[in-house]
């Protein structure tokens, strides 16, 4: 049996910590789902508050310690990373870029990643996206949905649960596409009252409207998305016959298409 190794990277600053929070549900959630599908594996959490010195002085030395080498070094074994970052004045902490700026480029290369994010407001939820970049120059695969918790999420907001199941459902169904297991591509929730009805375009459920006729949500689109591949004028990176091509020009493969082409491949 395959054990795969997970890395939950937080930055979490204070104690107790709303991102070290929401690492650890995250985590708790691919444990769960991996076990769900008999695969076992080993979270190593990497707590950047306790490196912080580590990491300064790499940076006047050029030396790494101990610490920050075998930080590294679980970072190099993973075949999955959740990273998980407050945000501050509109963009990811200092501590989580200077971490990162001591990890070697391309370390992340074959590697999964997970962004979330916490911040004061949802006004800040966009910023999650500066962690995308950040994550791909490193080489990593980034999965198309990223969680975002402002404050007020923790405890009274009913979505938070069904975003982290969401984005952790992607997480590992990719890790588990790219480490060779047979793993079924596991599809969004729909409504009980609604699971037999045939979802139509501009239709409503619950009072929302769904397919290619729906606005634009900035909490659902932006930390629920359920689509990778996106571009202009009708080619994408992974353009298949089960793709769609929306009447705004864009064409979008399913990412449960994209798992079938992963393990086909």
């Amino acid at each position: 049996m395959i054990t795969l190794r997970i890395a939950l990277v937080s930055a979490g600053l204070s104690v107790p910590s709303s991102t070290a929070l929401l690492a650890d549900q995250l985590g708790d959630e691919a444990r769960a789902q991996f076990a769900a599908s008999g695969t076992e594996i080993v979270i190593e959490h990497i707590e950047l508050r306790a490196l912080g010195n580590d990491i300064m002085q790499y940076f006047l030395t050029g030396i790494p310690s101990p610490a920050l080498e075998a930080a590294h070094s679980t970072i190099a074994d993973a075949q999955g990373v959740i990273a998980v970052t407050p945000i501050f004045k509109a963009s990811y902490s200092g501590l989580f870029k200077s971490f990162w700026d001591t990890v070697d480029e391309g370390s992340l290369a074959k590697t999964v990643v997970l962004p979330a994010a916490t911040g004061g407001t949802a006004r800040h939820s966009l910023a999650i996206e500066s962690i995308r970049s950040l994550m791909g120059y490193l080489k990593g695969i980034v999965i198309p949905s990223a969680v975002f918790a402002a404050t007020a999420d923790f405890g009274s907001d009913a979505t938070l649960p069904n975003r982290i199941r969401t984005s952790v459902t992607e997480f590992v169904q990719l890790t588990g596409a790219l480490a060779g297991l047979p793993l079924e591509p596991v599809q969004a929730p729909v409504a009980a009252a609604h699971a037999d009805a045939p979802v139509v375009p501009g239709a409503q459920v619950d009072g929302a409207l769904v397919g290619e006729n729906a606005p634009f949500d900035e909490a659902g689109g932006a930390n629920s998305g359920s689509f990778f591949g996106v571009a202009r004028g009708g080619v994408s990176p992974f353009d298949e016959p089960a793709a769609k091509k929306s009447s705004h020009g864009f064409s979008v493969t399913p990412f449960s298409q994209m798992l079938q082409n992963l393990q086909q491949s």
